[in-house]
């Protein structure tokens, strides 16, 4: 793998993580302060090559590549993340819920599913990414905010969506600044009870069906 810097871990017993949660990564952090640079994740099977879970955390300078589900699945979790490469994903690049955090520079290619999920009542600030062949670039679902500057997206089916996946949850938003996207099937996804902004403009189109558009081949 790489090298684990800065890392103080507060939880004593893995019993009792084990008891409230299924540790579904191949690398796994619970109320924890954490700092990852300089790491390289391939060649992992498990559901997540890296879960985060109620941690305070910074990513930095790392590279995923060749994984079979998601790349890092963040839940309750808070901090920043930036300088990352994904490529071969076979889900997710990035998965939040409930988390609140920046992301900056991001790099993804062949991604089967979203570069970027977001869910649960998340608050995210996405800045400079860059990608190509996925399906969705960026979601934002369950009663989520994500605010989205610079991004340059080629060979992603749908690059921005907007909608409520579970009926205990309110729509999302999407606030999109400077975006470049080309070779898609639709620019944006949105339900009615969600709202996308695409430079200063609300998007008003309604789209049908749209999570069988999502999730039908996930």
């Amino acid at each position: 793998m790489g090298s684990f810097t800065k890392l103080s871990k507060k939880s004593s017993n893995i019993n009792n993580i084990t008891s409230y949660f299924n540790l579904l990564g191949a690398i796994n952090f619970y109320k924890t302060n954490l700092e990852l640079s300089e790491c390289k994740f391939y060649d992992i099977m498990a559901e997540d090559a890296l879960n985060i879970v109620s941690s305070n955390f910074e990513i930095n300078n790392s590279y995923f590549k060749n994984l079979k589900y998601d790349a890092i699945d963040f839940d309750f979790a808070e901090g920043n993340i930036k300088n990352i490469d994904f490529f071969e994903i076979g889900n997710d690049a990035i998965d939040f819920s409930g988390s609140n955090a920046k992301v900056l520079n991001i790099r993804g290619k062949k991604i089967k599913d979203k570069v970027i999920s977001v869910g649960e009542n998340s608050k995210i600030s996405v800045k400079k990414i860059v990608a190509e062949d996925a399906l969705i670039g960026i979601a934002s679902k369950d009663s989520s905010l994500v605010i989205v500057e610079n991004t340059k997206f080629n060979n992603i089916d749908y690059p921005f969506a907007s909608y409520k996946k579970k009926k205990e949850f309110k729509g999302s938003k999407i606030f999109i600044q400077k975006n470049f996207s080309k070779n898609f099937i639709k620019k944006y996804l949105k339900d009615d009870s969600s709202f996308i902004k695409i430079d200063g403009k609300f998007q008003n189109e309604i789209s049908k069906n749209i999570l069988k558009l999502i999730y039908i081949n996930t």
